[in-house]
C-alpha cells in the first residue's frame, strides 16, 4: 500500500502539473473563449423581445471570457491524457524507461514551480477552498484504494498478454510486426505505455509495479464523493444516480484492480464522462469550452478501448453550440478542437501500423498500408470473429454468422440475474421516454396554436409564474441535455451488443440508460407536494443502506485476506511454468500448460511463435 500510494502521489504531481499547464494555456486563447451569455431571470416575454431587438439592429460586437476550470480534477484528467500521448510518442522511437521519466518530472517541476508563483502574484493560496475535512476524506478514500490495489486476484488476460504488452513497451516500445509474435499484442490500447512510464521497472530491477487501474478508480471514487451533497440538498439529482451505479462497479474491482486491464480504464472514464457532462447539464452550463473538453476525453477513451467509441458522439453537443454562437471565427474554433482530437487519436494510430500493419486491428475496414510486417488479412479476420463470437457465449468460430435470434438466447443464459433485470429495465426505460417524447411533442404542437391567440392576455400572468417555473429547473437537468446524454449510452449499448457482447467488455453499457431513466423520473416526482418529502426521504435512507451493506460485505470478505506485506509493497504479476526456444540468438518462451505467461520470463506468448527477425535484431521487429 505504501509503494502504490507514493506511487500515486507521483502520478498526481506530474498529470495535475501538466494539466495545469495545459489548461491554463487554452483557456488564455482568445479563440476558446466563451461568448458571455445574456443575463438570466429578465423575463420570458422580454427575453423575446430583445432578441427581436438584437436581430433587427446592426451587427454588435460579442464580448467573450475564459472559461475559469470550476471542478480541479479536471487538471488531473488533462493531464493523464497529455501524459498518455507523451508515453506513446515515447514508445514509438524507444522503450519508455527512465529517461522518459526524468524529462517528465522535469517538465512538471517547471510548471509546478511557474504556478505557484503566478498564485502569489494574483494572491491567490495554492491549496484555497480546500478545507482540513476535504482533505482527510479524499486522503481517506485515496489510502483505501491504494490498499486494495495493493492486492487481489489478477485477471486473465493480464497473465495471457497485458504483462507482457507494458514489459515490451519498458524494453523496447512499439516494435515493428509485434503482433506476429503475439497475436494478442496486436489489441494496441494507450494504457500500456502509460503503465509502463509509470511501472519504475528501470529502478525496482525485475519488479514493475501495475498500479493505474486502481487509480483510475480512485479518482471515480473522489468523483462519487459529491454523494455527500444529497444529504444536503435533501434529495438526489440525476448525476447521483449514476454515482451510485460507479459506487456499485467500484465495488466489483476492489479485489480486481490490481490488474493492468483495459476494461477497468474505459469503464470508469465512461462514468466520469456521464457524472461530469450531467453536472453541467444540471448546472445549466453555457460555455462550450467544458463539454468539448469532455469530447476529447471520450476520444482519449477510445484509444484505451475502442467498445468505447461510441461515447465521441459527445462531440455533437458542442459542435452545434459553436455552429449556432454569434461569433467570429467559428470554423477556426471548431478546427481547434478537431485538432485537439487529432492529436489524441496519431500516436494511438501510428502504434497500431506499427505493430500490426493495421490502422485499427483486428478491423481489415480501414486497409491503407503495405507493410511487409502486416499481419495478414485473413489472420485479422478471423481473430475479429473470435472475440464477437467469444462475446456472444461460444467458442466456435464458425458460429460467427449465425443470426440474433439464434446467438441471443445462449448469450442471455450467461448473464447474472441483476443484469438481466437491468437490460429488462433498460428497454422499458427507453421506450417509455420514446412514448413520453411522442406525445410531449404533439401536446405541444397544439399549445403553440392557441398561444399566439391569448399570449397577451397572460403576458403578466406568466411573469409571475416565471420564477417559480426557473426555480424548479434549478440545478435539474434539462430535457434536451436529458435525452442526448440517453441517445449516447443507448448507442454504446446497442454497438457493445452487436459487436462483442462480452459483460466486462460493456457493463457500465448494461447500467446507464436504467440509471439516467430512474434518476429523471425521480427528479420529476420530487416536485409533486405529496411526493416530495416522502421520497427524499426514503432515496437518503436507500443510499445510507446501500452505502453500508457495501462496505460491510468488502469488509467481511477482505478480513480473511489481510497480510502484513499488502501495507507496503504491491503484489507482483503471476508467475507460470514456461519453456525456452530460441530464434536468431534471441532467448524467446511459451507456456509448458496453458496459454499465460505473465511478465517475466522475457519475451514471451501464449503459443511458440513461427516468425523471423529483421536484419536479426530483435529491435528492428518481426515477420511472417
Amino acid at each position: 500500500m505504501i509503494i502504490v500510494a507514493i506511487n500515486w502521489l507521483f502520478i498526481m504531481f506530474t498529470t495535475y502539473a501538466i494539466g495545469y499547464g495545459i489548461q491554463r494555456m487554452l483557456t488564455g486563447i482568445t479563440l476558446l473563449h466563451n461568448v458571455i451569455p445574456q443575463r438570466k431571470n429578465i423575463g420570458l416575454f422580454r427575453a423575446r423581445k430583445e432578441k427581436e431587438k438584437r436581430k433587427s439592429s446592426s451587427k454588435q460586437k460579442l464580448r467573450t471570457k475564459p472559461y475559469v476550470i470550476r471542478f480541479r480534477e479536471s487538471y488531473l484528467l488533462t493531464g493523464m491524457v497529455a501524459v498518455t500521448i507523451y508515453s506513446e510518442i515515447w514508445s514509438i522511437f524507444g522503450k519508455v524507461g527512465f529517461f522518459a521519466v526524468i524529462e517528465l518530472t522535469l517538465l512538471s517541476g517547471i510548471i509546478s514551480i511557474e504556478a505557484i508563483m503566478h498564485l502569489k502574484k494574483k494572491g491567490k493560496r495554492l491549496m484555497a477552498g480546500i478545507s482540513f475535512k476535504t482533505v482527510l476524506l479524499y486522503g481517506g478514500i485515496f489510502l483505501l484504494m491504494a490498499y486494495f490495489t495493493s492486492h487481489g486476484i489478477e485477471h486473465y488476460d493480464t497473465g495471457l498478454y497485458h504483462a507482457q504488452a507494458i514489459h515490451w513497451n519498458e524494453s523496447y516500445g512499439a516494435v515493428k510486426g509485434l503482433g506476429n509474435f503475439n497475436q494478442r499484442l496486436a489489441y494496441n490500447s494507450a494504457v500500456y505505455p502509460l503503465c509502463a512510464l509509470y511501472s519504475f521497472s528501470w529502478l525496482l530491477k525485475g519488479y514493475s509495479l501495475h498500479t493505474l487501474a486502481g487509480y483510475f478508480v480512485m479518482l471515480l471514487a473522489w468523483k462519487c464523493l459529491d454523494l455527500k451533497k444529497v444529504f444536503v440538498r435533501g434529495y438526489p439529482t440525476v448525476p447521483d444516480f449514476i454515482r451510485l451505479v460507479a459506487i456499485y462497479y467500484i465495488f466489483t474491482l476492489l479485489d480486481e484492480m490490481v490488474s493492468p486491464a483495459s476494461d477497468y480504464f474505459a469503464m470508469t472514464l465512461v462514468l466520469y464522462l456521464v457524472i461530469q457532462w450531467l453536472e453541467l447539464d444540471r448546472t445549466h452550463e453555457k460555455g462550450v469550452y467544458p463539454y468539448a473538453n469532455l469530447a476529447i476525453l471520450a476520444v482519449y477513451g477510445a484509444t484505451l478501448k475502442l467498445s468505447i467509441a461510441p461515447f465521441v458522439l459527445l462531440a455533437i453537443r458542442p459542435i452545434v453550440r459553436i455552429c449556432h454562437q454569434k461569433k467570429d471565427k467559428k470554423l477556426l474554433q471548431l478546427l481547434s478542437y478537431f485538432f485537439m482530437g487529432l492529436v489524441c487519436t496519431i500516436p494511438y494510430l501510428i502504434r497500431n501500423v506499427i505493430i500490426s500493419g493495421w490502422l485499427v486491428y483486428p478491423s481489415t475496414l480501414l486497409d491503407f498500408f503495405n507493410v511487409s510486417w502486416k499481419i495478414p488479412k485473413e489472420v485479422a479476420v478471423y481473430d475479429a470473429h473470435e472475440i464477437a463470437v467469444y462475446g456472444r457465449g461460444y467458442t466456435d468460430v464458425a458460429k460467427y454468422n449465425l443470426s440474433v435470434s439464434k446467438w441471443f438466447p445462449i448469450w442471455w443464459n450467461t448473464l447474472g440475474n441483476f443484469n438481466r433485470i437491468m437490460l429488462i429495465l433498460d428497454v422499458v426505460g427507453v421506450v417509455g421516454v420514446l412514448i413520453f417524447v411522442i406525445i410531449y411533442l404533439r401536446i405541444n404542437k397544439k399549445k403553440k396554436l392557441l398561444v399566439n391567440k391569448i399570449e397577451t392576455t397572460i403576458e403578466k400572468k406568466v411573469e409571475k409564474m416565471e420564477k417559480v417555473i426557473l426555480l424548479s429547473r434549478h440545478q435539474t437537468v434539462s430535457g434536451k441535455d436529458f435525452l442526448f446524454i440517453l441517445f449516447v449510452c443507448v448507442a454504446s449499448l446497442v454497438f457493445w451488443f452487436f459487436s462483442a457482447p462480452l459483460v466486462r467488455y460493456g457493463i457500465v453499457f448494461i447500467y446507464l440508460p436504467c440509471a439516467l431513466v430512474i434518476g429523471k423520473v425521480f427528479n420529476l416526482l420530487i416536485y409533486l407536494p405529496k411526493l416530495n418529502k416522502k421520497l427524499s426521504k426514503a432515496a437518503c435512507v436507500a443510499i445510507v443502506v446501500f452505502l453500508c451493506y457495501k462496505i460491510a460485505a468488502i469488509g467481511m470478505m477482505e478480513i480473511k485476506f489481510i497480510k502484513p506485506e499488502n501495507f507496503v509493497k504491491q503484489q507482483d504479476y503471476a508467475v507460470y511454468e514456461l519453456n525456452e526456444y530460441e530464434i536468431d540468438g534471441y532467448n524467446f518462451y511459451y507456456p509448458a500448460n496453458g496459454d499465460q505467461t505473465g511478465y517475466e520470463p522475457f519475451p514471451s506468448a501464449p503459443v511458440k511463435a513461427n516468425v523471423k527477425l529483421y536484419e536479426h535484431n530483435i529491435k528492428k521487429g518481426f515477420y511472417k
